[in-house]
């Protein structure tokens, strides 16, 4: 089930139960982080249960009560339905937004949410850990497993990382003046020897080492220009104005209305305009590889 987060309020589930004014414990566990939320809740005279979610994030819930589990997605619309629909209209603009939003997602595959993400990675030898996502927030660090930095504690922990001024990596925060390594340094195999190994210690992430990452990606936002994109389509949707002259006509002649079409109507949303708009926050790259 779609929960829409909307400015207006705290995103609400309501959820049947067994008896009707019955204090029940839940839990909601974000899918994303696998972080928790427990509590207790009495049902009403209709034996329902309403229980909220967190309005910061988009994200997908598991909801366990009453011995059943019920899953629960909470997104942001590009725009709020109620500000386009006309009276009366509001349960079909809604379903146009959605549909909408499903059709920019296909271009921009990532979307335009906010969201918790874990990203499992391993360290380059370097000071840097190169990040792909568009991060906002870094809320946990673990390394080999263990937990070595928390954002909402950082005085229990020996080192503070955090994220670059452009937002592309995580290093550690350092004070004072340091010439940070960008690469990993050069290591000359050591010959056997009956006295104590000699390493080099590194500062930063050690080369194979293993880090997950707890952190907050995407756009706390939506921008202004992706909403009036989304209001187009939506406006294209419920009035029918997907039609020839809209969608890539190549050819066009007036005799028997012969038409033909280039190859990018299969490709893009259908609307020119917000093809154009689009075209500026699709990656050509989107799972970072080897070539």
């Amino acid at each position: 089930m779609e929960i829409l987060r909307l400015s207006s309020g705290e995103p609400q589930a309501t959820i049947d139960v067994t008896d009707p004014s019955t204090e029940y414990g839940y839990t909601i566990l974000n899918l994303a982080d696998a972080s928790s939320t427990t509590g207790n809740v009495t049902s009403d005279g209709s034996s329902q249960v309403t229980l909220t979610f967190s309005a910061d994030y988009d994200a997908e819930y598991r909801v366990t009560i009453d011995g059943e589990e019920h899953f629960f997605t909470v997104v942001r619309p590009y725009v709020d339905p109620s500000s386009v629909a006309p009276e009366g209209q509001l349960e079909a603009y809604t379903r146009h937004e959605e549909l909408a939003r499903a059709i920019i997602d296909s271009v921009v595959v990532e979307g335009f949410y906010y969201k918790k993400k874990v990203i499992e990675t391993v360290g380059l030898g370097a000071d840097y850990l190169p990040l792909w996502d568009r991060v906002r927030k870094l809320n946990k660090v673990y390394e080999n497993n263990v937990l070595v930095y928390d954002a909402s504690d950082p005085a229990s922990y020996e080192l503070a990382y955090k994220l670059t001024d452009d937002k592309t990596a995580i290093t550690i925060d350092y004070a004072g003046a340091i010439n940070r390594s960008e690469g990993a340094n050069l290591r000359i195999p050591q010959a056997m020897s009956d006295l104590w190994d000699l390493t080099f210690g590194y500062r930063g992430f050690a080369k194979t080492f293993d880090y997950i990452l707890h952190l907050e990606v995407g756009y706390k936002r939506v921008p202004s220009e992706i909403s009036r994109a989304a209001e187009m389509l939506i406006d294209d949707i419920a009035c029918g104005k997907l039609e020839y002259i809209e969608r890539y006509i190549k050819d066009y002649q007036t005799d028997q209305y012969k038409i033909r079409f280039d190859g990018r109507v299969f490709e893009g949303t259908g609307n020119m305009l917000v093809d154009k708009i689009l075209s500026k926050y699709a990656k050509s790259i989107r799972i970072v590889g080897v070539l």
